[in-house]
């Protein structure tokens, strides 16, 4: 029986490395996983051993805060690669512990694959080293990745988005009236980012008549969106469950910049991006980030394709949001620079390749003497 370690600190590292545990029981049926994960890995049938939750966290600020709990994680997942040791260890995103766990897999004779490695090519350029002494391989989502790792003797292959495979055929047929909210999965980014969306969907609505309505991420505890709700001058349906299906059929999308900016590309929906971070991680974060965007559409198109907005108040929001409301050329570039995205990103299948990567690495495993 084959064995295989996961770790995943955040919901979206959960979802992904909870897709490629599915797609590698059915190419490897005896598998055993256990992982640092969430609900979505232990649905998939591993077996957790930190839960994720403890760790999640946003921005040099909310990290510190979680630092007790980091070094626990760490302590434990080091002590299992002795007394439990897999044949694989495949971090999932989620750096600054991964980082340190794919060091020491290495010394504990480990191999490692990771999946969705850190965004070395926007800050922490430095990392690259470790990274290359500590790895097997690295699996990479976005298209430039692949050449930026191996320029850099890192070996990679690019696998596709896995956010591809959860958007998968849907239809983007949007109701002409509505904008959708999305505040995040993280208590610290609602706090921040919940506020600036329900005053410019204040503004908007006064601007003309509109319905609103947000995602409740799973997980997040409804009294964070309800009490700011509840004093605030619009009136905004709390959607639980497929996020996906709501930003289908929305005209315009506000959300917190992450992943679901991707997901909003691939399904076609205009999306504005806002991004707030504390004045701790502002400041270092404007001394060691090196690239011109940092939202991922704008990233793969290498160019503004959508607004994406940094630690803006609610009035600049709904000013980027009214133009895309209507049928111009704002909203019609919008959507070519989206469709861009999507032809580059390519269609689904990210989770099965990348399960047959870590596949075939734990064949090499078998075949050692």
């Amino acid at each position: 029986m084959a064995t295989v370690a996961v770790v995943a600190g955040e919901a979206s590292g959960d979802i992904h490395a909870a897709n490629l545990v599915r797609e590698l029981r059915t190419l490897v049926p005896d598998l055993r996983v256990w992982a640092v994960g969430g609900p979505a890995l232990a649905g998939a049938g591993a077996e957790i051993a930190y839960p994720s939750d403890r760790i999640a966290g946003m921005g040099l600020v909310e990290a510190a805060g979680r630092l007790p709990a980091l070094l626990d994680a760490r302590r434990r997942v080091v002590d299992r690669f002795r007394t439990d040791p897999p044949d694989l260890f495949v971090p999932v995103d989620f750096g600054g512990l991964n980082l340190r766990l794919a060091t020491a897999a290495r010394r504990a004779g480990v191999p490692v694959v990771y999946y969705v490695p850190p965004k070395m090519w926007a800050w922490g350029g430095w990392r690259v080293r470790r990274l290359r002494d500590a790895v097997a391989e690295v699996l990479v989502i976005l298209p430039f990745e692949e050449a930026f790792f191996l320029d850099r003797g890192v070996p990679a292959r690019y696998v596709g988005s896995p956010v591809a495979d959860d958007v998968g055929g849907r239809g983007y047929a949007p109701e002409p009236d509505l904008v959708t909210l999305l505040p995040g999965s993280r208590p610290g980014e609602v706090s921040r980012i919940w506020p600036v969306l329900l005053g410019a969907a204040e503004r908007l609505a006064q601007a003309r008549p509109l319905r609103f309505a947000a995602a409740v991420a799973p997980g997040l505890d409804r009294s964070l969106l309800e009490a700011p709700l509840s004093r605030s001058g619009v009136a905004v349906d709390l959607v639980d469950g497929d996020s996906h299906a709501l930003i289908a059929r929305s005209r315009v999308v506000l959300a917190a910049s992450g992943t679901v900016t991707l997901e909003c590309a691939l399904i076609g929906a205009p999306v504005v991006a806002v991004y707030r971070v504390s004045p701790v991680t502002r400041a270092v974060g404007r001394l060691l980030v090196r690239v011109p965007f940092f939202t991922l559409p704008n990233l793969v198109a290498g160019r503004r394709v959508i607004p994406e907005l940094f630690q803006v108040g609610p009035e600049a929001v709904a000013r980027e949001a009214v133009p895309l409301l209507g049928d111009g050329p704002a909203r019609r570039a919008v959507l070519d620079g989206l469709a861009g995205v999507r032809a580059a990103v390519g269609g689904p299948g990210a989770s099965r390749r990348a399960a047959e990567a870590v596949r075939d690495h734990l064949g090499r495993r078998a075949d050692r003497p």
